[in-house]
């Protein structure tokens, strides 16, 4: 039998078999194989994944899947309209047939060529492919078509099943490949709209009111009118406005209200709402009316928080606030507690504040007594640098009004810093004093045991008064305890997130000039982004540090102005060299080439390119320093190297595995940066734990000696000679019994150390500070990190502070500050 005998008896076989299931299939071509239909088809488990198809069922009920038909969807098919259709259109081809044999084509009039497009290209046949099968093409007759049911009408059902299941995302992604096949698809919109609906309250229901109201908003955007959309977003802002309400952040508690105003503005809630935050507003300033001072200006200050446009309010406030103008700064730290003494950072920014120095700076200006905040009138050097004479200014006094500032409180001041006991104890000035006396009322006489280069670097700290106990306070009759000091401010109260100093009275001789701002308040914030969120929003009006990536964009607002310290930055990892495996040189080395010190400075902190004010460190000091030794680089980056030589370090130390903890302060900088230098770390084959902790706890812990691995310091320097010690060895001045100088990982840099010392003249003292830098680059007694220029910044209410300042509160004397609380902007 040949092929073609073959293939005929199959046709015929395939025909037949067509004709008994009573269908209507008509292979348009040749092929081997037949199509299978059935009464159910298991449609693929995922649609997302699967290719477009159509389910068709025919009269029989039998269901074919078939690629996606065309045009979509299919035109509406009605046989009787159709057989009409067919005799017109016959019955007009006719007449016009019989008019061209009578006259020809003349006086018959011609068709437009896109007549026959514009009609619906309906016919009684249409063509399917099959999914399987070896023959897949047939002709179908319309009138056995009961039901098409098209892929983007199965992703629709299959969405709605999926929202049902609260499988909210999923059924968005059947939505959108709807929406990618024809935007226009019939029920789409519905069902987007019904899942923005259902998804939204369901974030409601599972405590996720942000997200629940963002939905909500865009179906009240998409249609206003959906069903119970209202009564959804009523409860939706409620429970925001609650929440926010209850918390204090009466500033977003509002914004949410408006919102809620401008979507429904006649809804109970709105009202309801405004009552309660009238009626708190109402309340605080009863209770300010029952007060005085500054304690009416907080609460009248709280009352215009929680509803700006209480009517009077913000009269009220302006009036009392120019009898009390007050100045709220933003920190990150606090001193605990503020006393005559300088113990980690917090404490050194405050002391100015509240107590005058011997000097207030190393110049010869204030050796002559020429500065206006400072004790001594006169300082005299003699017997080759080992006699100092201080002659101390008639007029400064205590706040407590027991009488002036006199020889025996600084007497008393020096003489604690050199016992080991004093919380303001400093080893290099108990190894330096042979004795202090009072030669006058109002002069001392200091000998010490040898010269000292830069001998004004020992009088910058601050003078407490000698009838005070060692934190700087007096009892009281009423059986407290009082900060008494002769600074422009008087320490008011203190508590673990705000310090409040208050000016000294005017008239009461404390010696430093009077400012206008009575009252300065530091609080802390748990992050520098907290603290610059509240000088935004106009919640304070001085922040104390800004993040050097965060300048730009703070210069950008009118609002706001920046200021820079004058002097940069400087951050490093200092190293205990108790800890035997960090006196390892090998091993020191490894650890500063597994720092990227410019990439993490470029991609985490300054999120740009370096310059020449921010760059990497290749030493203890800044690039613009005298001390700053030409021609030594930092060091490279090189992951392979630093491996290599961590393992050497082990092999050299006997260990098998070092385990380190690196502790660091809770600043921006650090935040950003330790857990990168601590993964480069761990790449290099050391197990480090990193620790956050406040910067003053950390530094006032290892300036005492307290034992630590590594340690991310922060510290600027005035005057290399007198500050490198403590800045590669932070116990550099604690008592002998902590052993602190034992941290000092290199024996070279100690013996540089001891020599600057003992210099006696300022060339020697130069070249060995210069010395000590170049060193370091090889002898690694710290891993220097990079050079920050370093940042304050404040709103345009408060007048005085410059574009530049040697330390916070310079000129504060000067400043005044304008009555201003946050509107709201509609």
């Amino acid at each position: 039998m040949n092929l073609a005998s073959r293939f005929s008896r199959l046709l015929a076989a395939f025909a037949v078999a067509a004709a008994v299931l009573g269908l209507a299939l008509i292979p348009t071509r040749t092929g081997l194989g037949q199509g299978v239909g059935s009464k159910t088809v298991t449609l693929p488990a995922d649609l997302l994944k699967s290719e477009p198809f159509d389910k068709i069922t025919l009269i029989d009920d039998t269901v074919w899947l078939i690629d996606p038909v065309s045009p979509r969807p299919l035109p509406v098919y009605d046989p009787v309209k159709d057989k009409e259709k067919k005799k017109a259109d016959a019955k007009k081809a006719a007449a016009k047939a019989k008019a061209i044999a009578e006259q020809g084509n003349v006086g018959v009039k011609k068709e437009p060529e896109n007549a026959k497009a514009k009609e619906d290209p309906i016919t009684e046949d249409m063509v399917i492919t099959l999914r399987e099968g070896d023959i897949r093409d047939f002709k179908i007759k319309r009138n056995s078509l009961k039901r098409v049911e098209y892929f983007e009408d199965l992703l629709l059902a299959e969405g709605d099943r999926l929202i049902v299941a609260k499988d909210f995302a999923k059924a968005f992604e059947h939505y959108l490949l709807v929406k990618a096949r024809n935007p226009q698809w019939k029920g789409l919109q519905d069902r987007v709209d019904k899942l923005l609906f259902e998804e939204g309250a369901w974030a409601l229901v599972d405590q996720d009111r942000d997200r629940g109201v963002r939905l909500l908003r865009e179906l009240s955007a998409r249609k206003p009118d959906f069903p119970n959309l209202a009564d959804k977003l009523a409860l939706a802002y409620g429970g925001r406005i609650n929440e926010s309400f209850e918390k204090g952040m009466y500033p977003y508690a509002r914004r949410i209200l408006h919102d809620l105003e401008s979507i429904s503005p006649k809804n109970n809630l709105v009202r309801e709402s405004r009552n309660k935050f009238e009626a708190k507003t109402k309340s605080l300033l009863d209770e300010a009316e029952k007060k005085d001072g500054a304690e009416k200006l907080d609460k009248l200050t709280e009352g215009l928080r929680v509803w700006p446009t209480y009517d009077g309010a913000a009269e009220k406030y302006a009036e009392v606030f120019k009898s009390q103008p007050t100045l709220d700064v933003a920190v990150t730290d606090l001193p605990r507690p503020a006393g005559p003494f300088i113990r980690n950072p917090a404490g050194e920014r405050v002391s100015r504040l509240l107590y005058l120095p011997l000097l207030a700076d190393e110049s010869e200006d204030a050796a002559l007594g020429k500065l206006a905040s400072q004790l001594v009138t006169s300082m005299e050097v003699s017997d080759i640098g080992r006699k100092i004479d201080l002659k101390l200014k008639t007029g400064p006094a205590w706040s407590d009004g027991s009488r002036q500032v006199a020889a025996i409180d600084v007497v008393r001041a020096l003489s604690d810093r050199a016992q080991p006991r004093s919380p303001g104890y400093s080893a290099r000035w108990a190894d330096l004093l042979e004795r202090v006396e009072i030669t006058d009322e109002q002069q001392v006489t200091i000998r010490l045991n040898r010269p000292i280069e830069q001998p004004r670097s020992l009088f910058l700290g601050p003078i407490g008064p000698a009838h005070s106990a060692w934190d700087g306070r007096v009892p009281t009759p009423d059986g407290k305890r009082r900060a008494v000091g002769d600074g422009p401010f008087i320490l008011d109260s203190e508590t673990d997130t705000t310090c409040v100093y208050r000016a000294a009275p005017p008239g009461t001789a404390t010696g430093a000039p009077t400012s206008p701002i009575r009252r300065l308040r530091e609080i802390r914030f748990a992050s520098g982004n907290a603290a610059l969120g509240a000088l935004v929003r106009g919640d304070i009006s001085l922040v104390a540090h800004v993040p050097p990536d965060r300048v730009n964009a703070l210069k950008q607002d009118p609002e706001i102005k920046v200021g820079r310290y004058t002097r940069p930055n400087l951050h490093r990892i200092a190293l205990d060299g108790r800890n035997p495996a960090l006196r390892n040189r090998t091993l020191r080395r490894g650890m500063a080439y597994a720092i990227d010190r410019k990439g993490l400075l470029e991609e985490t902190i300054l999120k740009r390119p370096i310059d020449e004010a921010n760059l990497p460190s290749d030493g203890p000091f800044a690039t613009d320093s005298y001390a700053n030794a030409a021609n030594v680089r930092p060091y490279a980056y090189d992951m392979t190297l630093a491996r290599m030589l961590v393992a050497v370090g082990k092999t050299e130390a006997k260990l098998a595995r070092i385990v380190l903890t690196l502790e660091y302060p809770a600043i921006a900088e650090a935040q950003a940066a330790v857990p990168k230098i601590a993964e480069s770390l761990r790449q290099a084959g050391l197990e480090i734990t990193t620790v956050e902790r406040t910067e003053s706890e950390l530094e006032e812990a290892i300036r005492s000696g307290r034992k630590f691995d590594l340690v991310y310091r922060v510290s600027k320097c005035v005057e290399p000679v007198w500050d490198v010690g403590p800045m590669l060895c932070p116990g550099f001045d604690a008592p002998s019994d902590a052993d602190a100088l034992a941290a000092i990982a290199s024996p070279r840099i100690m013996q540089l150390l001891l020599q600057l010392e003992h210099a006696q003249d300022q060339n020697s003292a130069k070249e060995l500070v210069i010395q000590i830098d170049r060193e370091s680059r090889d002898e690694l007694p710290i891993i220097p990190l990079w050079q920050l220029q370093d940042f304050y910044a404040y709103r345009g209410r408060l007048k005085g502070p410059g574009e530049t300042a040697d330390h916070l509160y310079q000129g504060i004397d000067q400043w005044q500050i304008e009555p201003w609380f946050a509107k709201d902007p509609w």
